[in-house]
């Protein structure tokens, strides 16, 4: 309560009145969170998910809705108070959704559920749950993702197994091989394999068996089965090479009635995500082209299955493929993907390689195609509006997507948000720039406003014009700062050679950026010189430690999930691959390197308070990395917190954990930047011993 006391005390000095509510973080709470949309195979209905948060369990709840695909009222068909109810498919004749749901012993299991009525029957009983599953063209087979035992050949021998590791008192982990974490999950020496199943349940069949990831684990959760539209075929992703290492993975088919799996692609690199064409004639995947590389372009290719031929079909727009859905004519993909801060939706036709983009502003996510073609069912987002779902008719596409839903309509109809928009300035080398600004809302250009940086992870990745949960720039804005947000150099959407110019300088070029950012804000009229503040995670992180060592202009920084030391990083994390590329060297080949780019090369130089923030269930950047920070800090006697999360992983995600860090970083931001400068420099003597 003290914290929102403080908060609105600070509101109530900086801002005029103005018609709405100021976004708060509770608010934020109290969102559904939209998507997934699947569109029934008469056309006629949508189904998709919603969550909403449940702070009191500190859980997200997400359930299963329709509404009519020309618009209506949501019906919700699943009720779980909490878990997950999702990942929701029809069945090809649209009598029942697939979807998994947490409900029994909190795992992952198959349910369905007849559209006309009735209670949702179980289809599966994977001991170890079911990661994904997608349903045949005919609806007679489910082929299942699972993490197993690969010395396994049955379901029941997982099943002891799995109960042997939980009985058996001595707890510890015999490791060979590496990667033996992924993201917030030890490996703990299982594999991903396919299984099939019928529709309607019944004994589950390894096609994949071995000790080999088929399919991948990717770090989205992508889609990485696929059938063929006779329901005769699988195509699916595996590692060839190691995985924490490489990334290498190929494509492989197999016939469903059984036989030996056949690669169709040998790329050294990451081929992944397949998808065939409605009339078989293709399979289209996702691939990246350079080996051992941490970030490259995503390219879409197709395979032809009758003459073997692989061809790149995205080269040419220098942007990576998010997401790709077929046309029913199988004459075009309907694709998203990264593109200058946003995320267009566009028609790709394939023979011509023409892409005419469709939705041009916002976030749009994957499209989902009726199956007559004539319209499409997408999610959308930006700054200002949280995700809703939106139809498009197509093929012409005259005129801007409709909206589909207005799940948030209620919880927002009094807020008022800031408003947004882009600048551009000159930066590394003197090449253009492009950054948001989000200005407060009820902003008043004859008012000095407090500024503050906030610094994108990746760190070849983007601040997109999207509904942020994590690093929501209108809830900066709200507290009364205005928001800059650049796409320095190594950020991702703006071309490949865009994107390498970080390579072997993570503290040069996007320094430089991020510093004429601030310069560049400097110059409006109705920011406050004396009062700048910046804030960064992963690679954002890395960028607020590296700030705290090579400048003083800031009243404090904050650094969630950053790194400190390169050397003992790299080789902490869940993937280390790529770091002769990244950094031009390697701790055995070119240690120096690793050591001119790591913050803790200038500790010597850290003056400035700081905020530490790190989830201990983050293996992408292990915890030590904050805790060493934090450390040094307070060894100088530098003004600092640090604020541990027990059961976050490299995201603060739970709800009453998301609304706990929001207060934390903003009371710590106040704390330091909206004092008067000489009881701001006074401060840093108390603390300092001086």
């Amino acid at each position: 309560m003290k914290t929102l006391i403080c908060l609105f005390a600070v509101l109530s000095l900086v801002f005029p009145a103005w018609g709405g509510n100021a976004f708060r973080v509770e608010d934020m709470q109290r969102l559904s969170r939209v998507g997934d949309p699947r569109v029934s195979p008469d056309g006629k209905s949508v189904a998709f998910t919603v969550t909403r948060s449940d702070i009191g369990k500190n859980l997200p709840v997400t359930n299963v809705w329709t509404i009519p695909a020309a618009g209506g009222d949501p019906q919700q068909l699943t009720f779980g108070e909490q878990g997950f109810n999702g990942d929701v498919r029809w069945s090809p004749d649209g009598r029942y959704l697939y979807f998994i749901s947490t409900r029994v012993d909190k795992k992952r299991q198959i349910f369905r559920l007849a559209v006309n009525g009735g209670e949702a029957e179980q289809v599966t009983t994977v001991p170890t749950g079911v990661e994904a599953f997608v349903l045949s063209p005919d609806g007679k087979t489910i082929a299942i993702t699972a993490s197993v035992f690969p010395s396994c050949a049955d379901m029941a021998c997982n099943q002891r197994m799995a109960k042997e590791r939980t009985d058996n008192p001595v707890k510890a982990r015999v490791i060979t091989e590496i990667p033996f974490r992924r993201w917030d999950t030890w490996v703990d020496g299982m594999r991903n394999h396919i299984f099939l199943i019928a529709s309607e349940g019944g004994a589950a069949q390894d096609v994949t068996p071995g000790d080999v990831d088929s399919p991948i684990w990717t770090e989205g959760g992508t889609q990485e089965v696929a059938f063929s539209p006779d329901s005769r075929e699988i195509c699916f992703s595996r590692f060839v090479q190691n995985e924490a290492l490489t990334g290498n993975s190929n494509l492989f088919v197999m016939p469903v009635r059984g036989g030996a799996a056949k690669a169709i692609t040998t790329n050294k690199a990451s081929d992944r995500t397949p998808l065939y064409s409605p009339d078989g004639r293709y399979i289209a995947y996702s691939a990246s082209l350079r080996p051992m590389q941490e970030s490259d372009l995503t390219r879409l290719f197709l395979y032809d299955r009758m003459t073997g031929e692989h061809k790149n079909v995205f080269e040419a727009t220098d942007r990576s493929i998010d997401s790709y859905a077929w046309a029913p004519d199988s004459k075009s993909l309907y694709v998203s993907f990264e593109d200058r801060g946003q995320e267009p939706l566009a028609r790709l036709d394939i023979d011509t390689l023409k892409v005419t983009q469709l939705v041009t502003t916002g976030t749009s996510g994957p499209a989902d195609v009726s199956r007559d073609g004539t319209f499409l069912v997408f999610s959308k987002m930006d700054f200002s509006h949280p995700a809703e779902l939106f139809r498009l008719n197509v093929p012409e596409a005259a005129g801007p997507p409709s909206s589909l839903t207005q799940m948030n309509s209620e919880a927002l109809k009094d807020i008022e948000f800031g408003e947004v928009s882009s600048f551009t300035f000159a930066g590394w080398n003197g090449e253009n720039v492009q950054a948001w600004q989000v200005k407060p809302p009820g902003f008043d250009a004859n008012k000095k406003y407090p500024l503050l940086l906030l610094m994108h992870g990746g760190p070849e990745n983007s601040w997109a014009n999207l509904f942020h949960y994590r690093w929501n720039a209108q809830l900066f804005a709200a507290a009364g700062y205005v928001v800059i947000m650049p796409n320095f150099h190594g950020s991702s959407g703006f071309g490949l050679k865009f994107m390498d110019a970080i390579k072997g300088q993570w503290g040069g070029a996007p320094y430089e950026d991020q510093m004429k950012a601030v310069d560049a804000a400097l110059t409006w009229p109705y920011i406050d010189a004396t009062r700048v503040a910046a804030a960064g995670a992963s690679y954002g992180g890395y960028m607020a430690n590296w700030v705290e060592g090579h400048t003083d202009r800031f009243r404090t920084i904050v650094s969630h999930d950053g790194l400190y030391d390169l050397m003992t990083m790299l080789y902490s994390s869940d993937f280390v691959g790529g770091t002769q590329q990244e950094f031009k060297g390697t701790p055995w080949e070119n240690p120096q390197a690793l050591v001119n780019q790591a913050p803790a090369t200038f500790a010597s130089n850290f003056k400035t308070p700081m905020l530490i923030i790190h989830g201990e269930h983050d293996y992408r950047v292990d915890p030590s990395q904050g805790f060493a920070m934090f450390q040094v800090l307070q060894a100088k006697h530098v003004p600092s917190k640090l604020l541990v999360f027990e059961e976050e992983n490299h995201w603060v995600l739970k709800p009453a954990d998301s609304i706990f860090w929001y207060h934390n970083v903003l009371d710590w931001l106040d704390e330091w930047v909206k004092p008067e400068r000489a009881d701001y420099e006074k401060r840093l003597r108390a603390s300092s011993g001086n």
